[in-house]
């Protein structure tokens, strides 16, 4: 079940099931980074974000988009194991230029296991550009 509003820290909800673990019983550390890539998509979607009709819209201010991660910094504190329920948290830091600053965690209850800092660019035509306005506006970075 899914907890995360807008502009609220709420939580993603999975189990670990999901993904195999390593030989140890732990998860594998690249898997936080698919957890944390689905806690970036959910965010986007409960601002209200459609995904094909936020497309739509900035396709036709620039003329198609995406966003990739530009930089991540990420520290493990502890392991996953095998059916552990986690969340993943994900709330806005910053929306500037044709960036954005997020900040994420995966936990196990009150557990922080994993902290993280993820820089997503906006590209379009293959070249980093200014975030469209209907995206800014869902963000609410024009606000303040």
């Amino acid at each position: 079940m899914v907890f995360q509003r807008p502009n609220e820290i709420k939580a993603l909800d999975f189990c670990c099931d999901i993904v195999k673990p390593e030989f140890s019983g732990i998860v594998y550390h690249a898997n936080y980074l698919r957890f944390m890539e689905r806690g970036r998509t959910n965010h986007l979607r409960l601002m209200g974000a459609e995904q094909q009709a936020l497309f739509d819209e900035a396709q036709e201010e620039t003329g198609g988009f995406a966003f990739v991660v530009r930089s991540m910094t990420l520290d493990f504190l502890k392991p996953a194991r095998m059916d552990d329920m986690l969340d993943v948290v994900t709330w806005p830091i910053a929306v500037k230029g044709a960036s954005i600053m997020l900040a994420q965690e995966v936990r196990r209850g009150d557990d922080v296991l994993v902290k993280a800092q993820v820089r997503v660019a906006f590209v379009s035509q293959g070249r980093a550009q200014p975030i469209p306005k209907s995206i800014r506006a869902l963000m609410k970075a024009d606000l303040a």
